[in-house]
């Protein structure tokens, strides 16, 4: 069920497979914040075979714990771990509004970290002094066979004054080999990905680099993930080589929802920052969303997708996540759509909040004219909904039936679905309502 982590508000994640069991890394964040990643670097692990079952591992870095943050106002922003040739793991990572790479290792996958250096250019070169060069952001690290390939960038339309953003580092993405003590690139960095205003008459036209590299090779051939422009969608480019030749491939998911260009957005959206995952024949795309109505409060959710000749396929986003929910009380807050007046819209970098329904805790609350959606159930026959009051009038549909359509003044209402034997989505159209809070909905 989405999200798959609700203990912790844990975000930008990559997936790993570590001594067969999967591990997830990501940035932490807190509950209705004001700010992202504020909190130290937690960790998830699963069996292979059950990946409805995360365990928590614990804080395994505190931000403190870094040289270059001794006064203990930066934040660790979206980290990588990778199984270094020396049998040790490397933890690479960013510090807030430092224009560096820093690394942690330990003996385990899942901690204790300790610092271990930073990034270095060959022969000693100040990547200041570069022309073009990547903003030290969102690494990406894999093994390739012997060979540490990482990946990293930032490109925005946008004046942030805390990041020294400036025309030699927005370029986009970039990719570079690392020497066997893992710090030391091998060349410099090649850009490999435009970002927002380098891509016109090249494939990634409309869907250039912001943030959020992820690189992995399938079948000889790497891909690597990334968050477009828009924020929403995390798209994908392939190459059969590893730091040149990518050809932007398509979208693999979008957490507004939102899957071509004629689409509305279906939820209230900022960022996205996720991975692939494979486990036999079988693939895995992890993503986050967004609660609070914010961008600094965001939840981990994952998917099945699907690979046809070598090409993912567009997934859509689920409550459900890999198993349809069947008979139980759950949340409201797991609705994979959430939106009013008929489209969801951008959260603002630089407002803390918007006036929309949200997410809060296990609620959704600030309902007023607010399309919701649960995709998917099985196996029941009846849905109650538990508000904190309504008059309202309310409309009910099971895929793309229409069962209830009312005005309803009780604190709970009771539909009777239709009789099928295949998952189906349940979608509440709320209008005219005075601000109420949806706090459960219960399937029998």
């Amino acid at each position: 069920m989405n999200p798959i982590i609700k203990d912790n508000y844990f975000c930008d994640v990559e997936s790993h497979i570590f001594n067969n069991k999967i591990y997830l890394y990501g940035s932490h964040d807190a509950r209705n914040s004001d700010r992202y990643c504020p909190l130290d670097y937690i960790c998830y692990s699963a069996n292979l075979n059950d990946l409805s079952n995360w365990h928590y591992e614990g804080v395994i870095y505190r931000k403190d714990q870094d040289p270059l943050n001794h006064d203990n106002k930066h934040d660790l922003y979206a980290p990588d771990v990778v199984c270094g040739n020396d049998g040790k793991y490397y933890l690479y990572y960013g510090l807030s509004n430092i224009d560096m790479i820093s690394i942690a290792r330990s003996d385990k996958p899942n901690g204790p970290f300790e610092y271990y250096g930073t990034i270095r250019y060959p022969n000693n070169i100040d990547f200041k002094t570069l022309d073009i060069r990547p903003y030290h952001f969102d690494p990406s690290v894999i093994n390739d066979n012997g060979k540490i390939i990482l990946s990293l960038g930032f490109s925005v339309d946008a004046n942030i004054p805390a990041m020294d953003i400036n025309e030699h580092n927005d370029h986009g993405l970039f990719i570079v080999e690392l020497e066997d003590d893992m710090q030391t690139m091998k060349t410099l960095p090649k850009l490999v990905i435009p970002g927002y205003k380098y891509g016109k008459n090249t494939s990634f036209e409309d869907h250039e680099f912001l943030e959020a590299a992820s690189l992995r090779k399938y079948n000889d051939t790497y891909y690597l993930l990334y968050s477009s422009k828009h924020q929403h969608e995390l798209c994908y480019a392939t190459s059969k080589y590893f730091d040149h030749g990518y050809e932007y491939q398509g979208i693999l998911i979008s957490n507004a929802s939102k899957t071509s260009d004629d689409d509305i957005y279906k939820n209230n959206y900022a960022n996205n920052h996720g991975s692939l995952l494979q486990i036999n024949d079988d693939y895995y795309i992890f993503y986050h969303r967004h609660t609070y109505a914010k961008q600094y409060s965001r939840q981990v959710c994952m998917e099945k997708i699907k690979m046809i000749d070598g090409h993912f396929i567009t997934q859509e986003i689920t409550s459900s996540s890999l198993y349809p929910l069947s008979q139980g009380c759950y949340d409201a807050s797991i609705a994979c759509e959430l939106y009013d007046n008929n489209s969801g819209i951008y959260i603002d970098f630089f407002e803390n909040g918007i006036d929309r329904a949200l997410r809060c805790d296990d609620k959704i609350t600030n309902i007023t004219n607010t399309t919701i959606v649960y995709r998917y159930f099985q196996n029941i026959h009846e849905l109650i909904l538990d508000f904190d009051k309504t008059n309202c009038h309310l409309m009910i549909y099971q895929d793309d039936h229409l069962i209830f359509d009312k005005q309803v003044q009780n604190k709970t209402a009771n539909i009777s679905l239709l009789a099928v034997n295949k998952p189906f989505s349940i979608t509440i159209i709320i209008e005219h309502a005075d601000k109420i809070t949806l706090n459960k909905i219960i399937t029998k």
